[in-house]
């Protein structure tokens, strides 16, 4: 009886993706973007349910300059189905090191320990990679906070013939909801305050 009342439940489902509208939201925000300004285009979850790697062949094809990705084995798929632009992925560890600098993908540095670790492979393999740097400027999940930056700009400087940062960025608690704007504007200064730090600290 279970399982008869479960199976009456089963639905099929399909979701269709207007490619033409994902193209014109593109170039929507593209546009409002200031000249010489990187879009990065998220694709984590299979696209968010839409297709990774056929979305990411569009956005390729549109000539976006980033994709990002939750986890390395998404990216390595993406690189496995013909996509050749840079990718940021979210979330590494050592265990993803090899397959980051096999197939030339990017991550994002959240902690000092992990850098430092980042910093050891590269070195016993004399390879190059790019990072980013995301920030925690109130949001409190993941991020360097204000007492890290110091020792970040130290490994940096030290390291920079294998490493060299990408982007650096944080992450908007609520800038989708109006009620939080106040909030957001004060994440945008303590942002604009720690990246600044950083840049000023670095040697090039």
């Amino acid at each position: 009886e279970v399982v008869k009342t479960l199976q009456q439940k089963i639905h099929g489902t399909i979701l269709e993706i207007n490619l033409d509208s994902l193209v014109h939201n593109l170039n929507f925000y593209r546009a409002q973007l200031n000249p010489g300004v990187k879009m990065m285009v998220m694709v984590k979850a299979l696209a968010y349910g839409s297709g990774s790697n056929e979305i990411a062949h569009l956005l390729q094809y549109h000539n976006v300059d980033y994709l990002g990705v939750a986890f390395t084995d998404e990216a390595v798929l993406l690189r496995k189905n013909g996509i050749h632009l840079p990718i940021m992925v979210m979330n590494s560890s050592q265990e993803d090191f090899e397959k980051i600098v096999k197939y030339n993908l990017e991550p994002e540095i959240f902690s000092i320990d992990t850098l430092k670790d980042f910093i050891k492979y590269l070195d016993q393999l004399s390879q190059k990679s790019k990072i980013h740097i995301k920030l925690d400027t109130g949001m409190h999940r993941l991020g360097l906070e204000k007492n890290d930056l110091k020792e970040l700009v130290t490994l940096i400087d030290r390291n920079s013939e294998s490493i060299k940062i990408a982007s650096v960025f944080s992450h908007l608690a609520g800038a989708d909801n109006g009620i939080h704007s106040e909030f957001s504007v004060s994440q945008a200064e303590h942002f604009s305050k720690m990246s600044g730090i950083i840049c000023s600290g670095l040697s090039e």
